[in-house]
Parts: C-alpha cells; structure tokens; sequence
C-alpha cells in the first residue's frame, strides 16, 4: 500500500519518513511534536515536497501553526485531526476525527483518518480542527466541576444522591442546554421569554444562599450570577436565559480571532 511502511519498527522520526509519504503524530504535547518533526533525529531530515503529516495530538494553537508553516516552506503539507471521545472508540475505531486544513490534502488521510474513525468533521483551515477540539475539552472540563459541584452541594443540602441524579438525568439541568432549551429558543433566533433572566438570578440566589447556610461554597452559582447579572444591565433581562448566547456574542463582537 503506497504511502505505508508496514511492519518495520523504525529508530527515529527520520527514519520513519524516509519509508514513507504520510506521518501521523499523536502525542501528549506540542513539544512532543516539535521534537518528532523538527528534534535530533526529526522527521524534518527526511521529509520530501508532497509529504504529509496528519497531526492529532491536543496541543498549543500557535505552535501547530508554526509547524504547518516550517512544513510549507519544505513543499510538505500538514492538516491537525484531533480526535474525540474515550479509550474504548478508540479502540474499536469509533472515534471522531475534527480535521483543520485543505481539502485535497484531507482527502489524501481519508483511509487513515477512517480507520480511527467513524465520523469525520472538516472544521475549517489548518488549526480549525484543533480550536474546535479545545472548545469541546472547554465545555467538557466546565462540566466535569460543575457536575461535582452540585452532586457535593446537593448531598450537603441534606439530599440524597441518587435521587439527586434522577431528576438531573430528567431536566435540562443533567441532559444539557444544547440537547432541550438551545435549539427551540436562541438558535431559532427566539428569545422571547419561556424564563428570563430576571428570574434565573432570583433562583440563583435563592439556591446559593441555601447552599451558604449549609457552609456550602456554590463557586459556579456566584460566577452565573454575577453574568446573569451583567447580561441583565446590558438589556437582556426580560429575555429567555437562553439569550446569554446572544450576551456572549454581543460582548466578543469586534475582538481579535
């Protein structure tokens, strides 16, 4: 198969990319890869015009730029495909692949991409596949605490926890604002008020001052409101709490990308 060096345990980068025409570098970080590419023994020494290299680790933004940038100059192409979900797609080859650069050079790692894969989503330009990864890993990390949070909050309320969980699972609390409340009001450009914001504050502060006499500290209720708050002063407040979208949107408008 063109492009494969199979069965051979190479002893460098270098010497994997003169067997073969694409390189993949999965790696726990960006100076893992600067070191693979571009270190003593790098794959920079053997890389030819025309190559690629299919970059899916999770790493820094602007040295993957750099990186594609230093391949360019060589005549090599270079698109980023980090890749979601947990070890066990991984293993049978289910993951998702969120891929960042030209067309034609991704069509040239379709095979490759497809064997890790069962969806492959092309986010954009070089780094595309990358932003959208962190964006996801943002909102994931977020999730993590905050779902600790309020299972730790709730048992302090004195609650048990599964109950707790049961009615989570059951509300767009546990199952998430892009799977129940996102769609059918903000994104549809509808943020007429189902629940303002005026009333999420006064909920906020009633849970967080439940929580305090408990010697509860609700750190994700304190930051809400206080953004409830400002999206308030800024005129959204008779609006659905879903309207926080168009706050965000309003307050990054004109920012540097």
């Amino acid at each position: 198969m063109e492009g494969y060096a199979i069965g051979f345990m190479a002893g460098s980068p270098a010497e994997t990319m003169r067997l073969c025409t694409r390189l993949v570098t999965m790696l726990p970080t960006s100076d893992h890869v600067e070191q693979v590419l571009f270190g003593a023994e790098g794959a920079i020494a053997e890389i030819k015009a025309g190559d690629l290299v299919i970059e899916m680790s999770t790493g820094q933004l602007h040295m993957l730029e750099q990186q594609a940038q230093q391949l360019e100059k060589m005549g090599a192409a270079l698109i980023d495909a980090p890749v979601c979900l947990s070890p066990a797609e991984a293993a049978s080859g289910d993951l998702i692949a969120l891929v960042g650069g030209r067309t034609e050079d991704i069509t040239r790692a379709a095979d490759l991409l497809e064997a890790l894969s069962q969806r492959i989503i092309h986010a954009g330009p070089i780094g595309y596949g990358l932003r959208l990864k962190l964006v996801n890993n943002y909102m994931s990390m977020i999730n993590h605490v905050l779902t600790g949070e309020v299972l730790a909050l709730a048992r302090a309320a004195g609650l048990d926890r599964q109950i707790t969980i049961d009615l989570l699972q059951n509300t767009a609390a546990g199952r998430g604002q892009l799977l129940t409340n996102f769609p059918k009001k903000v994104l549809r450009g509808d943020t007429s008020a189902d629940f303002p914001i005026t009333m999420g504050i006064k909920d906020l502060s009633m849970a967080i001052n439940m929580f305090e006499t408990m010697q509860g500290d609700a750190c994700f209720g304190a930051l809400a409101r206080q953004l409830f708050d400002d999206a308030a002063k800024a005129g959204h407040g008779a609006q659905d709490c879903t309207a926080m979208l168009e706050y965000f949107d309003n307050k990054l408008a004109g920012k540097p990308r």
